[in-house]
């Protein structure tokens, strides 16, 4: 009985060691109360600010700014204690460490600050998020925004990328994989276009507003993307065909989703001029069908909102309705409706010397629905092209040369009311005046009969 007692009181001071142990491990929570929300910015390029390193890199939840490192003599430690500040987010694993004790913060969903700061840094969705969005909520400063629908900063650089972005974040096949699933294992790319968009529906951001600087930089640096003369076609026809490329099931819903089919008949005329024409037959698939405009002429004098020449979106259509035009040696028919139909409508002729200047201004109408074929559609997204006037070189803007600037108007069926998006700015539109703008691509979804 004496043997077995002392191995049980053995056995007891053990645990009671281990307790201590674990106890003095424990972080001091009073550091949480440092923590400052309004300074992070998880929308920045994550590299150390000392060594511009992105590697095993920590944000400072205290001033926002990132270090680099856990151990002695790293920039994270060092910071930890010339500053005073000690609470630290991994970027990558997303854990939470106090410095420079170098304590790993346990079960850190349970704390709620530490919860949504993670949530601002990698959104997750599930099924039962998806079918209250659209809806409104409320930044860290108290402004109203409704998810799905929010302005980005940088406009006068990446307003292009902006326009692409919330065009494929409102294709709703598309939108429910990105936000339901987990992309960390799919690649670089797949895992920051995936970000991008779950922050987009995220109704829990701390401002009110994005910036995508440095998903733009990652595809300049890292995937090579050449950002001269880009445009919200160029890019959106670019992030599609990059996509396909990276994931097998995301190529899937893009192509059933997204991409249609066209019948190209050339007509070729005899070379005796005594026998029937010669015809040769292609199918083409296409992300973005281009519809042409009428000629236009940028030097007419007194062009204005109300004498511009103008088009029903109709008669642009008829280009493809299997009917030859005299004027023409190809025929071109639609064989293939897809969920969302994109139309691109080419208004610049980039040889021009100045190819927004001489634009083709030509206003195109259109109302809320579409009949194409044999299908209904009803207009999703709106992407329209304005300028921006640049001083010339004695400083006047009146003289200078125009820049093209991109505003994206997204249609909310849940309340029906159209959304313009411009910088950080989001107005509400009456959908009787969204063709006064210079349309520029448009996203029609299919109705189901």
């Amino acid at each position: 009985m004496e043997i077995g007692n002392k191995r049980r009181d053995s056995e007891d001071g053990q645990k009671q060691e281990v307790v201590k142990r674990v106890k003095s491990q424990e972080p001091n929570y009073a550091y949480l109360e440092t923590v400052i929300r309004e300074k992070l910015d998880f929308d920045s390029e994550k590299i150390c600010c000392v060594t511009l390193s992105s590697l095993n890199v920590y944000c400072c939840l205290v001033c926002g700014h990132y270090y680099q490192g856990r151990h002695e003599k790293s920039p994270a430690f060092i910071h930890s204690i010339n500053e005073n500040h000690h609470v630290f987010l991994n970027l990558t694993n997303l854990k939470f460490y106090i410095l420079p004790q170098n304590i790993q913060i346990l079960h850190e969903d349970k704390v709620q600050l530490l919860n949504g700061i993670k949530y601002a840094l990698y959104p997750t969705y599930s099924v039962k998020d998806l079918q209250s969005f659209p809806k409104q909520c409320f930044d860290l400063s108290n402004r109203a925004y409704l998810n799905g629908f929010i302005g980005f900063t940088n406009t006068t650089t990446y307003d292009y990328a902006h326009s692409a972005l919330l065009l494929i974040s409102h294709m709703k096949p598309l939108r429910d994989y990105f936000l339901l699933n987990n992309f960390d294992n799919q690649g670089e790319f797949i895992k920051r276009l995936s970000i991008c968009i779950k922050k987009i529906w995220s109704p829990k951001l701390f401002k009110h507003y994005l910036s995508v600087d440095d998903f733009v930089t990652y595809l300049k640096v890292k995937e090579g993307l050449n950002l001269r003369l880009v445009d919200p076609r160029v890019f959106l026809l670019w992030l599609f065909n990059r996509i396909c490329s990276s994931s097998k099931q995301l190529k899937s819903i893009s192509n059933k989703s997204c991409k249609g089919k066209v019948k190209i008949v050339e007509i070729g005329k005899d070379p005796k001029d005594d026998g029937p024409a010669t015809t040769k037959i292609n199918v083409k698939p296409f992300w973005v069908l281009t519809l042409t405009l009428p000629e236009f002429s940028p030097f007419k004098d007194g062009n204005t909102v109300d004498n511009l020449p103008q088009i029903n979106i109709s008669q642009l259509l008829s280009k493809f309705s299997d009917i030859r035009d005299p004027s023409a040696n190809n025929i071109f028919k639609l064989t293939h409706l897809p969920q969302f139909l994109i139309f691109h409508f080419n208004r610049f002729d980039h040889s021009s010397e100045h190819p927004v200047k001489s634009r083709n201004q030509t206003i195109v109408e259109f109302s809320g629905e579409l009949k194409v074929l044999y299908a209904n559609y009803r207009l999703k997204a709106n992407v329209i092209h304005t300028v921006i006037k640049l001083p010339s070189t004695d400083g006047n803007t009146s003289d200078g040369d125009e820049r093209s600037h991109w505003v994206t108007q997204l249609y909310d069926g849940k309340n029906d009311k159209w959304i313009e998006i411009d910088g950080i700015n989001t107005t509400e539109r009456e959908a009787e005046l969204l063709f006064l703008g210079e349309t520029f691509i448009q996203v029609w979804e299919k109705q189901e009969p």
